[in-house]
Order: C-alpha cells, then sequence, then structure tokens
C-alpha cells in the first residue's frame, strides 16, 4: 500500500487528512488548525450545531433558510465546513470533543485562528463624534490591528509605456475589466488566506472568478464587471471567502482609491503586477499545453498595468462606480440579516 504524503505544515512522514478546500495534506488537528483560514468554518460549524442544539425550530423555517442560503452567498453569515469538519470531529476521541467544547463555550477558540489582512486592508476610523481619549489598551489594540494587515507587494520600478506593448490601442470599455480582474485577486487571496505557496490554485482561482481574464469578455459598466465577478464565483462552486461578498467589493473599492499617502493608482499598479506574479509562478505548476492560459492572463495583467499607469483620471470614476455597487450588495445583505432576526427572535 503506497503511505500517504508527508503533513504540508509540520512535515510528518504520514498525513492522512487532505483539506478540500486547500488540497493540503495534514497529519493531525493541531496542524488543521494552524494551517490557515480552512480552520475558521471548522469552528463555525461546531457553534451553529451548539446553538441549533439549544434552540426550538423557527416559524416560517423554509423562508428563512432561504434568507440564509443568500446571506451566506453575500459572505454575511457564519456558513460551515462541509465533510472536512464532520470528518475530522468524528476523529476526535471524547477527552479531545469535551476540549474543544470547552474552547467554544470559554471563546478561546478565536484565539487559535491565525489573523491574516491583505495588505490594501485599511483600519476603519471611528465617527468624529466618537473620538476622545481612548480607553485602557485600546491604543494599543488598534495597533496590533494595523500590524496584522500583510506587507504590501513590491512597486514595479519601470512600468512599460502603453504605446511599447505590441497590442491595439485601448477600447473605451478598457477600464472596466479592471474591477472584474480586482474582485477576482481579492477573492483569490482571501480564500486563500494569502497563501503564495497554493500554486496553481490560486491564480486559478482568479481566472475562474474573472471573466475579462478568462477570454475577450467586454464589460459596458463597473457594475456590470462586478456583479459578473459575484455570478461566476457561484457558478464555480466554491466556498464563500473569508471577505463575503459585500466585502470583496469593498476590496475593489480599497485598491482603486490606494491607501492613505499613496499616489493615484499606485495600489491598482501594486494588485496588477502581484497578479502577474503569481500567473508566472502558477505556469511553472501546468503541464506544458495547459500554460497557455496563465500566460494569456499574465499579458493581460501587464496591459492593464501599462494602462492604468496612464489613466489615473479613469481610476477614480471606476472607484465611485465599485462604491455604488458595494453600498447596494450592503443593503442587500442587511435587508436579509433584518428578516432573518426577526424569524429567530434574536440576532
Amino acid at each position: 500500500v503506497e503511505e500517504p504524503p508527508p503533513c504540508g505544515l509540520c512535515g510528518a512522514a504520514a498525513a492522512p487528512y487532505t483539506c478540500p478546500r486547500c488540497n493540503r495534506r495534514l497529519c493531525s488537528l493541531g496542524c488543521y488548525r494552524g494551517h490557515g483560514g480552512c480552520a475558521e468554518a471548522f469552528y463555525r460549524e461546531q457553534v451553529l450545531q451548539a446553538l441549533e442544539s439549544e434552540r426550538d425550530p423557527p416559524p416560517g423555517r423554509d423562508r428563512l433558510a432561504s434568507a440564509f442560503r443568500r446571506l451566506r452567498q453575500l459572505g454575511e453569515a457564519e456558513d460551515a465546513a462541509g465533510p472536512l469538519g464532520r470528518d475530522l470531529w468524528k476523529s476526535l476521541s471524547p477527552a479531545e470533543r469535551a476540549g474543544f467544547q470547552r474552547l467554544l463555550s470559554s471563546g478561546e477558540a478565536a484565539t487559535l485562528l491565525p489573523a491574516w489582512r491583505p495588505w490594501w486592508w485599511r483600519r476603519r476610523r471611528r465617527p468624529v463624534e466618537e473620538l476622545g481619549k481612548p480607553q485602557a489598551g485600546e491604543e494599543e489594540e488598534a495597533e496590533d490591528e494595523e500590524a496584522a494587515a500583510g506587507p504590501p507587494p513590491l512597486l514595479p520600478a519601470v512600468v512599460t509605456p502603453l504605446s511599447s506593448l505590441r497590442a491595439p490601442p485601448p477600447s473605451p470599455l478598457l477600464p472596466f475589466q479592471l474591477p472584474n480582474v480586482l474582485f477576482g485577486y481579492a477573492f483569490a487571496l482571501s480564500l486563500h488566506s494569502g497563501d503564495e505557496t497554493l500554486l496553481p490554485e490560486l491564480p486559478a482561482a482568479v481566472l475562474d472568478v474573472s471573466a475579462a481574464l478568462r477570454g475577450r469578455r467586454a464589460f459596458a459598466s463597473a457594475a456590470e464587471a462586478l456583479h459578473a465577478a459575484r455570478y461566476d464565483v457561484a457558478v464555480a462552486g466554491y466556498p464563500r471567502c473569508p471577505l463575503g461578498d459585500a466585502g470583496t467589493v469593498l476590496a475593489v473599492v480599497q485598491i482603486l482609491e490606494g491607501r492613505e499617502g499613496r499616489t493615484d493608482g499606485e495600489d491598482v499598479a501594486v494588485a496588477l503586477l502581484h497578479l502577474e506574479r503569481l500567473f508566472r509562478k502558477g505556469e511553472s505548476h501546468l503541464p506544458k499545453e495547459e500554460r497557455r492560459r496563465f500566460g494569456n492572463a499574465r499579458r493581460k495583467c501587464r496591459y492593464l498595468l501599462a494602462w492604468s499607469r496612464e489613466a489615473p483620471e479613469a481610476l477614480a470614476a471606476l472607484a465611485e462606480a465599485a462604491r455604488v455597487v458595494h453600498a447596494g450588495v450592503a443593503r442587500e445583505a442587511a435587508a436579509l440579516r433584518e428578516e432573518a432576526e426577526r424569524g429567530c427572535g434574536g440576532p
């Protein structure tokens, strides 16, 4: 019988478990907890099961179930881990299960999850009326939260001018490809908790979500481009990413607007160059006959990078349009949440 491959986290000789989200081989529950964002869904499932066991079925169950399904698609409700969580739970001893339940009831389970913040993440500022002397420990907490954001990829030292590229002049619809590409980039990075060793899965997820990178798909507006990417996530059958639906649209807004102190379009250039490098790395993990789609996507990123450095005013307009889309998705989630809470009689 062939021995299973070594553990993808600690290198143990035998790793009988496989994470269905990232396909990493794992040897134990400890390595599963430590291998990234996939562990979070397991904890959520157990919390939901504990809550459901204490609550009678609410009235209008079918209607509530429909609302919760839609909330999960929007990334605004807790989701279940699927078969991995159930298989791991069955593999635990009674003592391990009891210990895990204690972690849940005390709230310590959350401390076991590795924090990951995307490089474009910006700490939310409190409204002016809330500003004042911070409470004890508040400043330290804010600093820790800021430090949790990952370091940004490097900005390209030199960007090839658009006129130097062997490509046709940009179409009037070219700007609307950018939000679609950035949605795929933010979704894939968040889905895999920024783990760039997941190749070719991470760049492949970008292609599955971004029709602009897969082929010659044209969009007539930023809203159409973003909603097309949201639709492709559902069609591809991916689990929701930690950012959620509204959060991924907000990520597009943040990249287009740029962080404080950055010049116009600088964060867009960082994202596109990072994405180009991911496709380049992913190519080496594919059979020769399958590398073409990664190569085409990489060249599109290079073209969009050259264009974006020469069109800062277009990026501002795209950011404003993306904010409108984000507001609509957030309103939809809020309405569904309100309906679900009315039916459940609580949050």
